[in-house]
């Protein structure tokens, strides 16, 4: 059955979703290959604190639209596609070229009414035999089961993708979960027209290595598997994390000790606070070891500061507690079972503190870690699982945080643990005590700071 598509006045028939993360060079490719136009509008949706490396693409491609969103290709994509205007909508992986006619099968896409969405054939982009198995192997896949995926370059009609509630907010199987829901409301067309994908991923891993694995992962999925263990598996990551809530050292912060030395000095000993806290949560074994970053725009020069092994995350909000709230929501986003958050002024915790804290999570039940801090704060919070209503009423920087977050979890059904109380590095007689007792084996280098800059010990 034929019928011509309602269309509105100024609106394009396809709107091009290419969600991407640390990958500039594919995402050129694929910007110089899909241009917008009247027919067609171009969103990228890129992970938040990753503006600035693609400036240059930005200078490039004034027509495209640049969408922020929280690092994860599911959530990506979704903001993309809640800033688009298309009558349907195509999600382009970066690593992908579409083929030159496939406005044309939009268009035949959309003058079918029983057709809600389609996908291309599978192309990889290498001559080796072993690439043509895998793509017989994916045609099979989708003739017997009518499951592509989403290297297929997926494209449905934007009502469609709206009443569906679009990809769920998964670390992984988003796509395989998502065709599975717009099956059940139409027909998915299977196109001829190859898109052409990168090779790198199984050139990387081994053709059939790559290929059987994901065989498992789908197969895991389907039969119920949690898709936080999949991407664990998938990704190499590990199940528990440790993030580190940190200001780039080059900007403003630590105001309580910002007269004890001048705006270089007071920088040195950011610096200094900020790697002597990540070599404490690098101690930590087991772990996936973030940041969160803020300013967003400084993440690029803080994973340069960082050195390799440290995944990065742009801090999200205007108050403390939405930004441990998001913290935590996009880490577990990424797959994690238990998350553990600790500031950028703790030079001499021992790893061993954030390690019970760990364990502590690993306990059956809906739980929160605490760790105290004298001024009726904490130094640490952990969950093993996202709870935003914690970090809501609480009277920062007051003595009363600790005891309004215990409320809070409480009212929320969460068991509370609490660690040994610990001191953070708040002003001068933080310091001192740190100069004076703290082992020489940790916070070597704000130790240093302390022992080579002089200061009034009557400030406070």
């Amino acid at each position: 059955m034929r019928m011509p598509a309602r269309r509105t006045s100024g609106e394009p028939l396809v709107s091009v979703v290419i969600p991407v993360w640390r990958d500039e060079e594919a995402l050129s490719r694929a910007l110089a290959h899909v241009r917008a136009s009247a027919r067609v509008e171009v969103l990228v949706a890129c992970a938040g604190g990753e503006e600035r490396r693609y400036e240059r693409l930005r200078e490039r491609y004034h027509g495209t639209k640049w969408i922020s969103a929280p690092r994860g290709r599911a959530v990506q994509m979704n903001a993309g596609a809640a800033a688009a205007r298309g009558r349907w909508l195509l999600f382009l992986h970066a690593d992908s070229t579409l083929p030159d006619d496939w406005l044309d099968v939009l268009a035949r896409a959309d003058e079918r009414a029983d057709t809600v969405g389609g996908a291309f054939r599978l192309s990889i982009d290498s001559r080796a035999w072993q690439a043509r198995v895998i793509e017989a192997g994916v045609r099979l896949r989708v003739a017997l089961l009518g499951l592509p995926y989403g290297d297929q370059a997926l494209f449905v009609r934007r009502k469609i993708f709206e009443q569906a509630g679009g990809y769920r907010d998964l670390p992984l199987m988003e796509d395989v979960d998502f065709v599975r829901r717009i099956s059940r409301i139409g027909r998915i067309e299977p196109c001829r027209s190859p898109v052409l994908t990168s090779a790198r991923r199984w050139e990387r891993d081994g053709w059939f290595r790559r290929s059987r694995q994901n065989f498992r992962l789908v197969a895991q999925f389907l039969l119920g598997a949690s898709p936080a263990r999949l991407a664990q598996a998938y990704f190499g990551r590990k199940p528990h994390a440790v993030v580190m809530m940190a200001r780039a050292p080059w900007t403003t912060g630590k105001t309580r000790l910002a007269n004890l030395a001048n705006e270089a000095a007071h920088a040195e000993l950011r610096e200094a606070l900020f790697l002597d806290t990540l070599e404490a949560m690098r101690a930590v074994p087991g772990a996936q070891h973030v940041i969160a970053c803020e300013p967003a725009h400084a993440c690029e020069q803080m994973r340069e500061l960082a050195g390799p092994g440290i995944d990065l995350i742009a801090q999200r909000g205007e108050d403390l507690g939405t930004r441990l709230a998001h913290a935590f929501e996009d880490v577990f986003r990424l797959g994690a079972e238990s998350v553990v958050v600790i500031g950028s002024d703790l030079p001499d915790l021992p790893a061993g503190v954030i390690e019970a804290s760990l364990v502590r999570l690993r306990l059956r039940g809906d739980r929160i870690v605490l760790g105290p801090a004298a001024d009726g704060g904490y130094y640490l919070v952990g969950m093993n699982r996202p709870c935003p209503a914690v970090f809501n009423g609480i009277a920062w920087s007051t003595e009363r945080v600790l005891a309004q977050t215990v409320d809070a979890a409480r009212a929320e059904g969460l068991d509370v643990a609490l660690l040994d109380e610990w001191a953070d590095i708040d002003d001068e007689r933080d310091l001192e005590r740190l100069k004076g007792h703290s082992s020489e084996l940790t916070a070597a280098r704000t130790r240093a700071w302390v022992c080579h800059n002089k200061w009034d010990s009557h400030t406070y």
